[in-house]
């Protein structure tokens, strides 16, 4: 494989109209880049709206062979958009691998963080293996409905329950396909806040510009790598909707909420299967969930392309040979990528961490609570 001799650095939101067309070519010549993340698009909406947002071009001498859209944090380099960027790949020029350590001294940065890496190349050390969970019904809804039902045939015999139970109950919900509206996509953040608070998770959306990218993404009525929903509504009520980021047949799951009210109904489940039911006649071949190993997944995905979370570079690692340990570490390790990702002062790095072990401290003293009026056994 060919070499990069040196890489070069500036803004984002500087993109030039050749190095777009450079970016769609090394882009469309690999098949494990077809997600919206990897729109140019997709960067050109979030660009202005990220802090610190800035493009890698790598050189073969004069020949510029590839390109790596990051944020920088303190000492730290991560994907442009990240936490909420799902995906995220070095997209080179075919024959080409990335060179993150020339990477890191043009940038100016200790380490590369990233969580959902396309491609392994360069890397210095082993990455955690994750594998895209998707949807293909590139042979047809009917077809993959028969497939994933034969695999799981439980799951999906509690989906009919359910939809005959929305059907006894509810028989005014409607499910639309809509644009992103500010007022709906505040419907979904506001829930997503909720469920944070109660999970003790980072609220990913408290520092602002997290919201503004995602309304940029919703006001783009053209080209490339945009917002839609599916929404379920009882007359003007909101009762589930799923923001989707879509780009060409592509289709990527990524900010479900539904009112608490109708969980007895699993509003979430139905409204996913709806969504790839109604997409599939629209054209969309593969519907992307995301690495997470979230259980609800399984049942309607195969596995498809890898991906990777992990580090370049000086590591945050925590130098112990304790299985346990290392386990707890990797989830301080996760909380804290994301707290950086969002928080680009350190007063408001300071807050979150210190909310974070409120929220912790709060858990671990129900947990005791609960524990001590157990009986003895």
């Amino acid at each position: 494989m060919t070499k990069v001799t040196h890489v070069s650095v500036a803004s984002l939101d500087g993109i030039t109209e050749f190095e777009e067309t450079l970016f769609c070519a090394f882009r469309d010549a690999n098949p494990d880049l077809a997600s919206p993340y990897f729109s140019a698009d997709f960067l050109k909406s979030i660009a202005p709206h990220t802090p610190g947002s800035m493009l890698a071009r790598f050189h073969d001498g004069d020949e510029i062979v590839g390109f790596f859209a990051y944020q920088k944090r303190g000492q730290s380099l991560q994907p442009a958009g990240a936490p909420l960027a799902d995906y995220h790949a070095a997209v080179m020029k075919t024959g080409y691998a990335p060179d993150w350590t020339l990477l890191l001294a043009a940038a100016g940065a200790k380490r590369l963080e990233f969580n959902g890496l396309i491609g392994a190349d360069g890397l210095d050390r082993a990455p955690i293996v994750k594998h895209r969970q998707i949807a293909s019904v590139t042979v047809g809804f009917d077809a993959w409905f028969a497939a994933q039902k034969a695999r799981a045939p439980k799951y999906f015999k509690n989906l009919g329950r359910c939809t005959r139970n929305v059907a006894k109950d509810l028989p005014d919900l409607k499910f639309e396909w809509t644009e992103v509206s500010p007022a709906l996509l505040d419907w979904v953040l506001n829930l997503k806040v909720d469920q944070y608070k109660r999970s003790g998770m980072h609220d990913v959306f408290s520092c602002g510009w997290t919201r503004d990218l995602l309304l940029a993404l919703a006001e783009q009525k053209t080209g490339n790598a945009s917002l839609m929903a599916g929404v379920y509504r009882r007359g003007e009520e909101l009762v589930a909707a799923e923001i989707c980021l879509i780009d060409g047949e592509d289709l990527h799951f990524w900010f479900p909420a539904y009112n608490p009210a109708y969980s007895r109904y699993s509003p979430g489940l139905l409204l996913t299967f709806d969504i790839i039911r109604h997409a599939a006649d629209l054209g969309f071949k593969v519907f992307d969930f995301g690495s997470g190993g979230e259980a609800y997944k399984s049942p309607m995905t195969i596995d498809g392309p890898l991906c990777y979370e992990g580090q370049v570079g000086q590591a945050l690692a925590l130098p112990v040979k304790s299985e346990s340990l290392q386990r707890a570490w990797l989830s301080v390790w996760r909380r804290a990528h994301i707290v950086r990702a969002c928080e680009v002062s350190i007063k408001g790095q300071l807050l979150a961490c210190w909310r974070l072990l409120e929220r912790a401290h709060i858990r671990a003293r129900a947990r005791l609570a609960t524990r001590q009026q157990q009986p003895a056994t």
